[in-house]
């Protein structure tokens, strides 16, 4: 019986040693992968994953009480027939138990389930997904309070991963500036005013139209206004276009072998739906990119009065899901500010008070092209 509990704590250990290092350095995208195709195992460990630091402390904790009880049966075990071979020198009796007792340890139990958890993560957990599941519940509340953590937690590349995954179905509608917030100027505005714009908006590239938005001929960078004082239609770079249909994926292909960084999305009827940039696509994988241009914070506070100060690049959706609003939402626009420019079907001046409903703005303030903060009062109808 003893030799039972013995072989089998030595083995338990051996798996929670194996499970640790699995933890740390299976493939993420080979999970994601396998949970998309409902694979259980996937399942467990990306649950797993969401809290790493805790289900390796569980781990290790359940390797620290197996480890007692192999302590113990050994000790019990080897006891007697150590203490007959050296029944005068009970000091190196105890040496010698301890002795075997760590080699065994280091061998079975250490040194080479962590070779196997680091070599081959995803095969044990495969093989111990259910084992880690059932410790993890176990050990769950003893390491909750007092965690100490092995590694940062994963949840930032799970979410990459996960993006990456499905950006493959994305299509630039999902992804693209509305027309109402495209920042663009006629092929006739001057140079000066050209400069004064990039200098007011901080953009990199603004779009250039004949006429009007839905005939656009190209953009214009930058960097190009200070190769020398030009007019505008010498400045226009070439622009491609696609449906509002086309895979996002597809888009970056090519922009990336066209080392472009800016493209027109078009409706269905030939007319501009909005723009795409390099920027946008790659923000669909990897989450927001602050830039040195970008506002460090965007203004959002209920006043005690119950009036609102918002930022005009805060998402519609957002603004009715956190405040409980009833700001209307369309394809034609994203953000507050393309809501006010929408429905006012202009942008409004600094200090313009617009009233839409129950809805009461004040334009705060206002970039040359884009509505930045506003005052938001709901009043009873």
């Amino acid at each position: 019986m003893t030799i039972s509990i013995l072989l089998v704590s030595l083995l338990t250990v051996s798996i929670f040693t194996a499970l640790a290092n699995a933890l740390q350095h299976y493939n993420i995208v080979r999970i994601e992968v396998d949970k998309r195709q409902e694979y259980r195992y996937a399942e467990v460990v990306a649950r797993l994953s969401s809290d790493r630091g805790r289900a390796i402390s569980a781990m290790n904790m359940g390797k620290q009480i197996f480890l007692l009880i192999f302590g113990i049966s050994f000790y019990a075990l080897t006891f007697d027939s150590i203490n007959e071979l050296f029944s005068d020198l009970v000091l190196i009796a105890v040496i010698l138990q301890i002795v075997i007792s760590v080699t065994a340890v280091l061998l079975v139990a250490e040194i080479v389930p962590k070779v196997v958890g680091s070599v081959n993560p995803d095969k044990v957990l495969r093989l111990f997904y259910g084992f880690a599941s059932v410790s993890y519940k176990i050990f769950f509340r003893a390491v909750r309070s007092g965690e100490i953590k092995e590694e940062e937690p994963v949840g930032q590349d799970v979410m990459m991963i996960q993006n990456a995954l499905d950006f493959s179905d994305v299509v630039l509608r999902e992804c693209m500036i509305p027309r109402t917030e495209v920042c663009a100027v006629e092929e006739g505005t001057s140079y000066e005013d050209l400069l004064a714009l990039f200098a007011r908006t901080n953009y990199s590239r603004i779009i250039v139209y004949k006429e009007n938005i839905d005939s656009i001929t190209g953009y214009i960078h930058s960097k190009d206004l200070f190769k020398g004082k030009r007019p505008v239609c010498e400045l226009i770079r070439k622009i491609d276009f696609f449906g509002e249909e086309t895979k996002a994926q597809d888009l970056l292909e090519t922009l990336i072998k066209n080392r472009s960084a800016i493209a027109v999305v078009l409706d269905k009827f030939g007319g501009t739906s909005g723009i795409v940039t390099l920027e946008d696509l790659i923000e669909e994988i990897f989450g927001e990119i602050s830039d040195e241009l970008d506002s460090d914070e965007l203004i959002e506070k209920k006043l005690e009065n119950g009036d609102y100060i918002l930022s005009g690049r805060l998402e519609v959706k957002y603004l009715n899901r956190e405040y409980d609003l009833n700001i209307p939402e369309s394809e034609d626009y994203e953000t507050l500010a393309g809501f006010i420019t929408f429905f006012n079907e202009n942008i409004p001046a600094e200090r313009d008070i617009l009233k839409y409903e129950n809805m009461v703005f004040k334009i705060l303030k206002k970039a040359s092209n884009r509505v930045e903060v506003v005052s938001l009062r709901i009043v009873e109808e």
